[in-house]
């Protein structure tokens, strides 16, 4: 029995020993390197950026499998590549299997993946040569691109100060299009915004002046501007020296007189200014003279003042200094026909006068006259018949024909008949308005009369007009009083009420 147990236990001993002798220890590695904002595990175990794990197993038994994986430090970035690892479904997670007294290495790269955030805070809906863009961009690394598109064509590219473009569109045809913008971060991602729909217009508004006078003597000349069609969204204008360099900055609007006043004669320029909603801008310049000094002129010939002369034809010349002036003659108040350098008139016994009235086109007037008697040539003898005086005053009507505001700021009309040849006066009164005129019939008739306004009273009209279109008022009343004498110095006078449409 004792010796059964010996050999058992040295059995047992020697199967241990032959055991050990098959199945030795093993060593194997694994070096694990993380590419890029992340880190690795290593079977559960934080490895960091950089780690190299030993394993030692039994060479009888299988070689381990070490599993890995990878958790990204930064928004955005994801691992897009495993190197001598096989990846599972997941990327963030791979398997390795270990070889006996290798390193087995293993890479993990992590790249940027989220595109850049952009889109379109503001823009211009109408452009004309550009257009305004404002952009919202932002990324988790750093935008270094942003591309302005107009019907999905690059026209603008910039690397820096993203938040405002003005891409030029000065080739672009005139209509509807469309805008959108790009963004890209520096690994190519790009974000696209919304598209939004403009309006590109290159034409300029249609202005003009209306009626813009060339030559005046007004202290305050008026200019009224006109826009054709509503493509005009504001206007301003200036009044100054021809050739001057101020700037158009006076807000100036149809419909509206704009004046400024005129310190001195000479040459001076209204401009105008006028553009749309793109900012197309029309410029007009309209030069004019400013001449306020009268035409120079003196009598040459005929009665002194003060004279007696006989009766008969008496004449009247004078001299002028310039050309294409105005030349309005009257004896004893009463227009006369001839009147171009010289005038006469067959005058009989009594106090008489003459003038003349010289104006230039600018309205400078120059007048001329004297005051004189005519007695009887004595060799005549004494009036064969002195008791048949004429002592019928003339009859006289007035009509007005139908006329409106806009025209009698530059004429009133009226017609004045007289059934013998007289002469007078026509005042035209009404709120705040007074027109005159001189009447001369050398026989019975009808005389046509245009009274020209002067410029205060031309002001007032233009006043009047906007104030009765905003009543919604048709009409303006005035009266016209014609206060007339015949040859013999009969007076009488008449009274006609009428109305003037807006």
């Amino acid at each position: 029995m004792k010796k059964f147990l010996i050999t058992a236990a040295a059995l047992m001993a020697f199967l241990f020993a032959a055991s050990t002798a098959q199945a030795a220890t093993v060593e194997g590695k694994i070096k694990v390197q993380v590419y890029g904002p992340g880190k690795a595990f290593v079977d559960g175990a934080e490895c960091g950026t950089s780690c190299t794990i030993d394993r030692i197993w039994d060479d009888v038994g299988p070689a381990p499998t070490v599993t890995v994986t990878t958790v990204s430090t930064r928004t955005g970035y994801v691992n897009t590549n495993w190197g001598n690892c096989n990846s599972l479904p997941s990327m963030n997670e791979c398997k390795v299997i270990l070889t006996a007294g290798q390193t087995r290495s293993v890479y993990a790269s992590f790249f940027d993946t989220q595109a850049p955030t952009v889109f379109i805070n503001g823009y211009t809906p109408f452009g004309g040569d550009h257009i305004g863009i404002g952009v919202d961009v932002s990324d988790n690394t750093e935008v270094t691109r942003v591309e302005y598109l107009l019907d999905d064509e690059v026209i603008l590219t910039k690397t820096a100060d993203f938040s405002y473009g003005e891409p030029d569109t000065t080739g672009v045809p005139e209509g509807e299009h469309t805008i959108q913008v790009r963004a890209y971060d520096a690994n190519r991602n790009m974000g696209t915004s919304a598209t939004y729909s403009v309006v590109i217009d290159h034409t300029a508004p249609v202005v003009g002046l209306k009626d813009p006078v060339t030559l005046t003597r007004d202290i305050s000349p008026g200019f009224e501007p006109t826009f054709a069609g509503s493509e005009v969204w504001g206007a301003n204008c200036t009044i100054r020296k021809k050739g001057g360099s101020e700037e158009p900055e006076e807000s100036c609007w149809e419909g509206e007189v704009y004046s400024k006043q005129i310190p001195a004669e000479g040459e001076w320029e209204m401009v105008l200014e006028a553009y749309d909603r793109v900012g197309n801008v029309t410029r007009v310049v309209h030069g004019f003279v400013v001449d306020r000094t009268a035409p120079a002129a003196s009598l040459v010939s005929g009665p002194v003042d003060g004279a007696e002369v006989t009766e008969g034809v008496v004449a009247f010349e004078w001299a002028l200094d310039q050309d294409a002036v105005i030349q309005t003659c009257f004896w004893d108040g009463v227009p006369a026909a001839d009147c171009e350098g010289n005038s006469s008139r067959n005058l009989t016994e009594g106090s008489h006068d003459f003038r003349v009235e010289i104006s230039d086109q600018a309205g400078n007037v120059t007048t001329l006259g004297r005051s004189f008697s005519v007695i009887k040539d004595p060799a005549d003898g004494p009036d064969p018949d002195p008791d048949t005086p004429d002592r019928t005053a003339p009859v006289v009507k007035l009509l007005a024909p139908k006329q409106t505001l806009n025209s009698m700021s530059r004429a009133l009309r009226l017609k004045v008949r007289c059934d013998e040849a007289c002469s007078g006066r026509v005042v035209v009164k009404g709120s705040g308005l007074k027109f005159a005129g001189r009447v001369y019939l050398a026989k019975a008739g009808v005389a046509k009369l245009k009274l020209r306004p002067a410029a205060k009273v031309r002001k007032r009209l233009l006043r009047l007009n906007r104030s009765i279109r905003s009543r919604s008022a048709t009409t303006l009343k005035l009266a016209a009083t014609a206060r007339l004498s015949d040859t013999a110095g009969n007076a009488t006078s008449a009274t006609l009420r009428f109305r003037v449409g807006a």
